[in-house]
């Protein structure tokens, strides 16, 4: 048995749609493309690189904004999360200051950064 006498009724009908689908898109498609090209290329190609324009002028503005979203957030999150020895330093000194004057113990030599 082939499989073609194996398909069910369902499996006809659906091939039936997607060929009737098929069929009606490239009667659309042809019949749209016609009228671009009857009615005047360069005004639709025209309208068309005005589109593409405003898309990546929108589109860039978009990015920028976004961009200053997330280095926002990560400002906010880095101050919020900022460690101990960056907020306990005094307004007036120093930050290597405000580590020294703890625990005498400079925060470079901890982690084996002394020159």
């Amino acid at each position: 048995m082939s499989s073609d006498e194996r398909r069910t009724g369902w499996r006809r009908w659906r091939d039936l749609v997607l060929a009737t689908c098929t069929v009606w898109l490239v009667i659309q498609n042809a019949l749209l493309l016609t009228l671009a090209l009857w009615v005047n290329p360069s005004h639709a190609l025209a309208a068309g690189a005005a589109i593409a324009r405003t898309a990546f002028t929108i589109g860039g503005h978009l990015v920028v904004l976004v961009l200053a979203v997330i280095m926002a957030l990560a400002l906010a999150a880095w101050l919020v999360q900022a460690p101990a020895a960056v907020r306990s330093h005094g307004a007036g000194q120093p930050r290597g200051a405000a580590a020294r004057v703890g625990s005498g113990s400079n925060a470079a030599e901890e982690v084996g950064d002394g020159w």
